[in-house]
């Protein structure tokens, strides 16, 4: 019925299980759950969306044409799924996750919805992050029982939210959609100024001068494929493999927009890489990007590039 990939998973209400086989043997001894499925599939998307027979709530997620995830939840939920894309600039805010002391963007989205759903659960978004760091697509998801027509909920949003968020649009998603956990890719883009230091500028775009671009292009590229990215981690992790699908360098006037897009990036991944490239535009290291990928440990990147030049670009699902 299915063909899964190597790391598929399946979650039946509690029952979560990672191992082919034993996935194949409860798809087997449960297959009136999965015949008759109405699912949203899409080329353009990698997550189908849908029930089963017995209006189960149901959700694929699949990468070539492989099963990477099944979840099936048998509870009936009354409630709406929103799905929110924000811009903000991250200039003020410390970071994304919400913080008991400190203003984030989570914290004060939160507290607006919270407020109008008279609830206290918090919003989910689709990337953490950090201080400082810019978005023009950040996505979330909250939950309500209030019958408000989405474009209302941009209205009210935009009128109460700080004057640093901007909600872009608000849409009805299937009840198992997770701005989190649904992520196939996103992008982030770092913005390099090469002319003068500009302070109207500072928090916006890092300043440097008399780069190599010819030479960062050249090992931007050898970070495209799935790697083991301990290199360029902040911190150590159980699975430190990611795949990057697009990296390159665009010059256009005095800017360098350095764009990375991937399947997901461990703590601090992208700013460490930028270090890097700076380093190597500067001729300050004649070890290319491919051999410090294969070193799996932080000898040659003990620094990262500054925040406030980062930005979450895109959200793909």
């Amino acid at each position: 019925m299915f063909n899964f990939s190597e790391k598929a998973a399946i979650k039946i209400d509690d029952l979560l299980v990672f191992d082919q086989q034993k996935i194949q043997e409860i798809i087997n001894e449960n297959q009136d759950l999965f015949n008759h499925l109405t699912l949203d599939y899409s080329d353009s998307k990698h997550t189908a969306y849908g029930y089963n027979q017995y209006h189960h709530m149901v959700k694929i997620s699949y990468h070539d044409h492989l099963v990477e995830k099944i979840v099936l939840v048998k509870d009936k939920v009354d409630y709406l799924r929103k799905k929110v894309s924000i811009t903000y600039d991250g200039s003020n805010f410390f970071g994304f996750q919400s913080q008991s002391k400190q203003r984030t963007v989570q914290g004060e989205i939160s507290k607006v919805i919270k407020e109008i759903n008279q609830s206290s659960d918090l919003v989910q978004g689709a990337s953490r992050t950090d201080t400082h760091v810019h978005a023009y697509e950040q996505v979330l998801h909250f939950d309500t029982y209030l019958n408000i027509d989405n474009n209302q909920w941009v209205d009210i949003l935009n009128h109460q939210l700080p004057k640093d968020i901007y909600v872009n649009e608000v849409v009805d998603v299937h009840p198992l959609f997770h701005s989190r956990y649904d992520v196939y890719k996103k992008k982030y883009i770092y913005k390099i100024h090469l002319g003068k230091r500009n302070p109207f500028l500072v928090n916006y775009y890092h300043f440097e001068s008399d780069l190599n671009v010819d030479k960062m292009k050249e090992n931007i590229k050898q970070l495209i494929g799935h790697h083991d990215f301990t290199s360029f981690s902040k911190s150590a992790v159980d699975d430190p493999y990611r795949t990057i699908y697009h990296a390159d360098i665009i010059k256009k006037d005095d800017i360098l927009y350095i764009e990375i897009e991937g399947n997901g990036f461990l703590r601090y991944m992208v700013r460490i890489i930028v270090e890097y490239l700076i380093k190597i535009g500067k001729n300050q290291t004649n070890i290319p990007m491919k051999d410090v990928l294969k070193a799996r440990n932080r000898k040659y990147t003990n620094s990262m590039a500054k925040a406030n030049g980062l930005y979450l670009d895109q959200i793909i699902y």
